[in-house]
């Protein structure tokens, strides 16, 4: 393959995770090197640099020579329509409001893909080699299907969720008009893909089978954090609320994730023993619904919700806290996936609570103990036993920490992200 390795003008990558650079890391100079393969990458349920999977990806294709926009939604303190940070061009546009039933999403959706299409016309179709779109939801194919047809990109399909099966666990049942159209939307998206990027084992699978690709068109790259970067700081103990340990919950907070029975557990915990604070970190749908619930069962004086936390502030309670806790349900949904918050737990040497997921139990194997059938009597019970016996918290967080060090590390999930697309431009070049 011939590729111009040339420095971009572009950016100052001078951020590290731990915040340093910031200063330096954003500008708004639109100057780029157009002798690099130029990729787009879309993303609608989050917005970067927020999104830690889409945004490793795009700094490794900035750092292996590539052009790379990002085109997401305005989120949160990310409220600038066009920035260039570490390199990444990144496009945003509105999304007025976030969705809770069928109707609300399919104009959530239609909204998205329109800004979607507007902002793939303003880069120029003719200007990108490579489209990723990341699923959910499974309608990106339409973008990614324009940029193929009339500007002759390649499509990289990165697979987060699978959503037939989200639906039918929200809905008790794997069948009706809108699983249909789910499934045939996930149909669409693999047949437009070139290559399928799958989170795990599990996913490559389904793309094999259900998406009809061939094993060399897949590849799997885990959702796994930059160790290089993960510096555990300093302790923020008033993180604690003047309690002996900090129990730690990451994630997006949806009817799916089971915050619903941690509050069960921690409830139970309660009864026996008074010396512990639940940290729940992220946003979501669910989110008010059960702090109120919290505050009704008389836990609010030992669960904190801090809403969605970067940098330095998520940085303080992974180092603070004593235990990691993941309360995702045992389902047919959740089995198949890689949690990101237990490769971070594992990062930080955290030991880890959590139901018996298949997914999650091969990649965290003896750094967790797991509770089953969804039962939060047990999950309270494991949670009890690592609070009693620190010498086993420290065993389990150094299992994990070496699990992950030995076989999911980002340094080894990117050179394997990082040379799909390069043999994309490779065929595309000898063709």
């Amino acid at each position: 393959m011939v590729k111009v390795k040339t420095s971009m003008s572009i950016a100052n990558p001078a951020l590290t995770a731990s915040g340093a650079g910031q200063k330096d890391r954003h500008s708004d100079v639109r100057t780029v090197n157009q002798d690099v393969p130029h990729t787009v990458i879309i993303v609608e349920n989050m917005t970067v640099p927020d999104d830690r999977r889409v945004w490793q990806e795009a700094t490794a294709l900035v750092r292996d020579g590539w052009r790379v926009s990002v085109i997401c939604p305005l989120a949160g303190r990310h409220t600038q329509r066009f920035e260039i940070i570490e390199g990444v061009e990144v496009h945003r546009h509105p999304l007025p409001f976030e969705a809770r039933n069928v109707f609300s999403y399919a104009i959530e959706y239609s909204i998205a893909i329109f800004w979607e299409i507007l902002l793939l016309l303003r880069i120029g179709l003719k200007n990108i080699d490579v489209v990723q779109i990341c699923n959910p939801p499974d309608i990106l194919f339409i973008p990614a299907l324009l940029a193929k047809v009339f500007g002759g990109a390649k499509v990289v399909f990165d697979h987060h969720d699978l959503t037939p099966e989200l639906y039918a666990e929200k809905r008790g049942k794997a069948k009706g008009l809108l699983y249909r159209m789910a499934r045939f939307a996930e149909k669409c998206t693999f047949l437009t893909a070139d290559r399928v990027i799958s989170t795990n084992r599990g996913f490559k699978e389904i793309a094999m089978t259900r998406g009809a690709k061939k094993e060399a068109e897949v590849d799997v790259v885990y959702s796994a954090p930059d160790l290089g970067l993960i510096r555990p700081g300093a302790k923020n103990i008033s993180l604690k609320n003047n309690k002996d340990y900090l129990l730690l919950w990451v994630g997006i907070i949806g009817s799916q994730d089971g915050v619903n029975l941690l509050l069960d557990a921690v409830e139970t915990l309660a009864e026996q023993r008074d010396d512990f604070q639940l940290l729940i970190v992220g946003e979501g749908p669910e989110r008010s619904l059960l702090m109120a619930d919290a505050k009704a069962r008389g836990l609010d004086a030992c669960i904190t919700f801090t809403g969605f936390l970067t940098g330095h502030q998520l940085q303080e309670a992974f180092s603070t806290a004593d235990i990691g806790v993941g309360s995702d349900p045992k389902n047919d949904f959740n089995d198949r996936l890689a949690m990101n918050k237990v490769m971070e737990y594992m990062a930080y040497s955290l030991p880890i609570a959590m139901f018996d997921l298949k997914e999650n139990k091969q990649i965290a194997g003896d750094a967790a103990l797991y509770a089953h059938n969804n039962c939060p009597l047990e999950l309270a019970d494991n949670i009890q036993a690592l609070l009693e016996d620190a010498e086993k918290r420290a065993q389990l967080g150094s299992i994990g920490r070496q699990r992950l060090e030995d076989g999911f590390s980002w340094s080894q999930q990117r050179t394997t992200y990082v040379s799909v697309f390069n043999q994309l431009v490779e065929k595309e070049e000898l063709a």
